[in-house]
């Protein structure tokens, strides 16, 4: 008596879990979501060309997205200040403008080219006088002699009278040497002066370049400026910033659970607003070693090169890095997949004419499907064909039911 109790307990107990729930490729149907079940005849199955396969695993090669702001490299900015103190008499470039290494951007008014070449002729005017009043004294030293020598030949004069005339004039000459000599040094002390300001001297007049030129080191475009003509400068003004364009920095972005999937020489893609046909390319060559306290982002940079000029500082860019981590995701034709507002859903094939919607979370599409983050497994035998005339007819039966 006994042991048939127990086996009608035990057969109860069966029916109970039996009848709450049943599996199919592993995947539990729970008696909560029976309204998400739909059964077809087979008619309808093979006139709406139902088909369904089993879900594969395919490897997929994840990315990171970002933003990232462009930037002119540091490195390659220079600036531009006068050699000299003095008057702004030219400026030759407006911002933006686009300079070559030794162009004059800049000519400054020199008054201590003036002083030196006046300095000079002044110098050079006083020796001149002093050459003259030594070549008279030798011609006089010279006349001199030529007398003495005649004295003494006639026995006229004594032997001391004439050596001391010879002495004269002898001294008289190296006089006049002498200050030909100042003359010349004079000349080429006051080119060696002026050879820092890029002037030749003028000995004849006092009319001289005196404008000193400002040059451009480098190739370069010119972001700043902080001239006026006629203003008054010294050299420890800077009149020009000149930033070579030619590359560029990428600032990117990335959170710490995105910092560690990336590492130097790695490819990235971005594009911007200002080129939108165009995706540009570029390698990651820094990354910063501590966050940003604030925002707790990690700063990579990226060095563009941007010889064609498409690219400016300042535009902002959606960046899309190429992770180097593989994974295995489920992966599903893009028929098989159905979305109502915001969600997204495929149908599980129960057997027995009977199909489930399952709520999928999408990832990485391609132009043949998505890859599927959550919701479906492989293994699973889901609908790939077909799959919205199981939705029209899912939907019908909700409008029925609240009807």
């Amino acid at each position: 008596m006994i042991n048939k109790k127990i086996i009608c307990l035990i057969l109860i107990c069966f029916i109970a879990i039996f009848s709450t729930s049943c599996t199919k490729n592993g995947s539990e149907i729970d008696s909560e979501n029976q309204s998400e079940i739909i059964t077809l005849s087979p008619k309808a199955i093979e006139k709406a060309k139902i088909k369904s396969e089993e879900v594969i695993e395919k490897e997929v090669e994840s990315t990171i997205s970002s933003v990232a702001q462009i930037k002119s490299d540091e490195d390659l900015r220079y600036v531009l200040s006068s050699n000299v103190a003095g008057k702004i008499i030219k400026d030759n470039v407006k911002l933006g403008d686009v300079v070559d290494e030794g162009m004059i951007v800049a000519l400054i008014e020199n008054p201590e080219v003036i002083k030196i070449n006046a300095s000079a002729l002044r110098e050079l005017h006083e020796n001149n006088i002093l050459i003259r009043q030594a070549q008279n004294k030798y011609i006089l030293a010279k006349s001199n002699l030529e007398r003495e020598e005649n004295l003494y030949k006639e026995g006229i004069s004594a032997k001391k009278d004439l050596l001391e005339a010879k002495t004269n004039m002898m001294i008289a000459k190296d006089d006049v040497e002498n200050l030909k000599r100042r003359n010349a040094d004079i000349q080429n002390e006051t080119r060696e002066l002026l050879k820092v300001y890029n002037v030749k001297p003028n000995f004849n007049s006092n009319s001289i370049n005196s404008a000193a030129p400002v040059k451009a080191i480098k190739k370069g475009i010119v972001t700043k400026k902080n001239v006026t003509l006629g203003a008054i400068v010294s050299p420890e003004e800077i009149l020009y910033e000149i930033q070579d364009l030619n590359n560029l920095w990428l600032d990117i972005n990335l959170y710490s659970n995105n910092i560690n999937n990336v590492k130097l020489n790695q490819k990235i893609t971005f594009t911007t607003e200002g080129a939108k046909d165009k995706v540009f390319e570029a390698k990651i060559d820094y990354i910063q070693p501590l966050s940003n306290d604030i925002s707790q982002t990690f700063l990579v940079r990226a060095f563009i090169d941007n010889k064609d000029g498409l690219l400016k500082p300042g535009m902002s860019a959606n960046v899309v890095i190429k992770n180097d981590v593989k994974e295995q995701k489920p992966f599903v034709p893009l028929e098989a997949v159905q979305q109502y507002g915001r969600e997204y859903f495929v149908f599980l094939d129960l057997g027995n004419n009977k199909y489930q919607k399952i709520t999928v979370e999408l990832g990485e599409k391609t132009p043949d499907g998505y890859y599927i983050n959550s919701g479906i497994k492989a293994g699973d035998n889901i609908v790939v064909k077909g799959s919205f005339t199981l939705k029209a007819e899912l939907f019908k039966n909700e409008f029925n039911e609240e009807d």
